[in-house]
């Protein structure tokens, strides 16, 4: 199997997290829904069968330089992040309840990735390198309005030269200047896009409907030959080539912190799809990361702890 060279294009921040005033201390990492996917994505893939690239900008600052060496110490190429000078990190702490549900706190209103296509960060030219390009709603939401629809322009004349263009709508309201400046983006987004991996709340809240077939009708329109729509708990439903596919799948067996759940099922899925796998196995494969995720802290888990067997 040739070595496939991906994409994964986003904002990853320092993520804070145990947090408690009585410790006196917070738990540090790095992370960000599409640099979680891409980690994920890279410990999935066979050896050798695949290379994850990881597209942002960061400051030029000491805790930047932290952050590049962590992604890198991950496995996934660090060459395209652009170092943008007097730039810093976003921040973002997780605060968890008894049950494991998460809400966020942000600091990134100044972060070093909203330029990342701009003065001092990535040509978009460099996408033409990659045969699989994965980004996200939060992606498109942090940048300027030029800029996100030159990049969506720049995905679509990929896909049509070949490229597998992945997209997760991860839609964040907070992120949006307001709903209907998502939609449009999102709609545009989907029509350049071949895989979709969208969450079915998500859409909901961008849309206004929570009706699965509903849902992916309306991506399918937009041209995506390929969607598993991630339900949580019940899994995902799939869509390929005009054939819904259902299934029943497992229950986590231990819920502790649910964030990065749907990154980590991005990660499996893509790497089963690009090893070979049909979307049912590779469904199956995503939703037991996923589930085995959830049972542990953080957004990233420690390789250490990455299940036996998941490499596709």
């Amino acid at each position: 199997m040739a070595e496939v060279k991906i994409a994964c294009i986003g904002e990853c921040m320092v993520e804070l997290s145990e947090l408690g005033f009585d410790k006196g201390r917070a738990r540090l990492g790095v992370a960000g829904d599409t640099l979680n996917t891409a980690v994920y994505l890279q410990r999935s893939l066979p050896p050798g069968a695949g290379q994850v690239s990881y597209l942002t900008a960061l400051g030029d600052d000491p805790l930047s330089d932290q952050m590049v060496a962590v992604i890198a110490a991950h496995g996934v190429d660090t060459a395209l992040i652009a170092r943008r000078a007097g730039a810093l990190p976003g921040i973002y702490a997780i605060d968890l309840s008894p049950e494991g549900e998460r809400s966020f706190h942000y600091w990134r209103n100044a972060s070093a990735a909203r330029g990342m296509f701009g003065a001092g960060g990535l040509a978009l030219g460099t996408l033409d390198d990659f045969a699989v390009i994965y980004l996200s709603g939060i992606t498109l939401a942090i940048l300027p309005p030029d800029d996100r629809r030159a990049l969506i322009a720049r995905l679509a004349a990929c896909k049509a030269q070949g490229a597998r263009v992945v997209f997760d709508s991860n839609y964040r309201p907070r992120l949006w200047p307001d709903i209907a400046t998502a939609q449009e983006a999102m709609a545009a987004i989907w029509a350049a896009c071949s895989i979709a991996l969208p969450s079915a709340d998500d859409e909901a809240a961008l849309w206004g409907s929570d009706d699965d077939a509903a849902i992916i009708a309306r991506i399918a329109a937009a041209g995506v030959s390929e969607i598993a729509l991630k339900r949580g708990g019940r899994g995902p439903l799939l869509w390929r080539d005009g054939q819904m596919i259902a299934k029943t799948y497992p229950p986590a067996k231990i819920l502790r912190d649910t964030t990065a759940a749907g990154d980590a099922f991005n990660g499996a899925y893509l790497a089963a799809r690009l090893a070979g796998h049909a979307p049912e196995s590779a469904a199956v494969r995503g939703h037991d990361l996923a589930c085995h995720v959830i049972g542990q802290p953080g957004a990233i888990i420690d390789v250490a702890h990455h299940p036996a067997g998941q490499s596709a």
